[in-house]
């Protein structure tokens, strides 16, 4: 029996191919994110390096207490000169949240009234550093940058008693616990479509009485839809639940309405039934179906998750197009007609599928 399966296995190409595909993307994603951080340019001729941070600066102090110097004005040449920074000046914090929000900077700092006289009389002076709250990416990189500046404007001066302080905020940030919103809120996106691809890839594959039906005058591309259609609403039921238990178990309330995390993970859910139908009429056996769904998972983790830079494939794949809406509108409250473009990519993408599972549905002369 040993021997059988053995032999089993190694007659299933499908099976093998995937054995080693699976490894080969962990080591080669792993080996390809180091090679782009070894491979980072040097900084270029103005003294910026290549991943430098464009930070917005309001300057809204104008004391003048400080003998010989605008202190103001001297930290913000120690910022224009960081080569992790290029800094664009504003006249208001308005206009500069405001360019926030279009991610027209990465962040923004406000030099608040009174900064040089707190120093001059030895009052810590807090410098607020505001971030999105959605760019998990930049959070870090912003603010050890920013307390370089910090520390080299303090050891400059021969100040050593904190005199100049970093005051993070966080903008759109959800009322609730913040890890749950943020971890939480790409779980959303993530698990509807894992899941439902999941559980359509085996839709058609061994179906029996799916292969009896289609002796009835029912056509293929009729079941194909029927299918999509099913897994589609289980996948919704799905999203309701884990909405309810996203809001209530940690009292998350985010800054857009519930119809309208609804549509982004209604996406979702018709976009992974329709990649697990797709999946289901291209393999012939359960067990190329679950491997499917594992090469499926490991690939999503890897291009899905925002981590490495992935070129076309954030432009069109759904679970990334999806990532995008569900932050977006869950912490900006961006409306949702904004993403016109991209839903109607998340929707030639899942009709796409649908129509290659038929091409290959048709051909097929068994389903198990």
């Amino acid at each position: 029996m040993f021997l059988k399966e053995i032999r089993l296995i190694q007659n299933d190409r499908y099976a093998l191919l995937l054995i080693f595909v699976l490894p080969a993307m962990i080591m080669g994603t792993m080996w390809l994110a180091l090679e782009q951080r070894s491979l980072t340019p040097p900084p270029n001729s103005e003294g910026k390096s290549e991943d430098a941070l464009i930070v917005g600066l309001v300057d809204d102090d104008p004391t003048d207490t400080y003998p010989d110097q605008d202190l103001s004005e001297n930290f913000t040449w120690y910022l224009q000169n960081s080569p992790n920074f290029i800094i664009t000046l504003y006249d208001t914090e308005e206009e500069a949240l405001i360019a926030l929000y279009q991610d027209i900077v990465n962040a923004y700092a406000v030099i608040p009234y009174g900064f040089e006289g707190n120093i001059t009389g030895d009052i810590p002076a807090f410098v607020e550093v505001h971030i999105s709250s959605t760019d998990f990416d930049s959070q870090a990189a912003v603010f050890s940058a920013f307390n370089d500046v910090v520390i080299q404007f303090r050891i400059d001066h021969g100040w050593i008693s904190h005199e100049v302080r970093m005051n993070q905020v966080r903008e759109w940030e959800p009322t609730g616990n913040y890890f749950a919103a943020t971890f939480g809120v790409f779980l959303l996106v993530f698990s509807i479509f894992i899941a439902t691809s999941a559980t359509a890839a085996q839709a058609i594959v061994g179906d029996v009485p799916l292969s009896r039906m289609l002796l009835t005058p029912a056509t293929k591309m009729e079941a194909i839809i029927a299918k999509v259609t099913g897994y589609f609403i289980v996948g919704m039921i799905q999203a309701q639940f884990i909405l309810v238990l996203w809001m209530g178990l940690f009292g998350i309330v985010p800054n857009t309405d519930y119809l309208t995390l609804n549509i982004v993970l209604a996406l979702m859910s018709f976009s992974g039934s329709s990649l697990g139908v797709f999946i289901s009429t291209i393999v012939t056996t359960r067990l190329q179906a679950n491997q499917s769904f594992l090469f499926l998972l490991f690939s999503s983790f890897i291009v899905g998750t925002g981590f490495m830079e992935v070129g076309i494939i954030d432009e069109y794949w759904p679970l990334n197009l999806g990532r995008v809406m569900i932050f977006d509108t869950a912490f900006k409250g961006v409306d949702i007609m904004i993403f016109s473009t991209e839903i109607a990519r998340i929707l030639a993408v899942s009709i796409g599928m649908m129509i290659f599972a038929w091409m290959v549905f048709s051909k097929r002369k068994s389903l198990a």
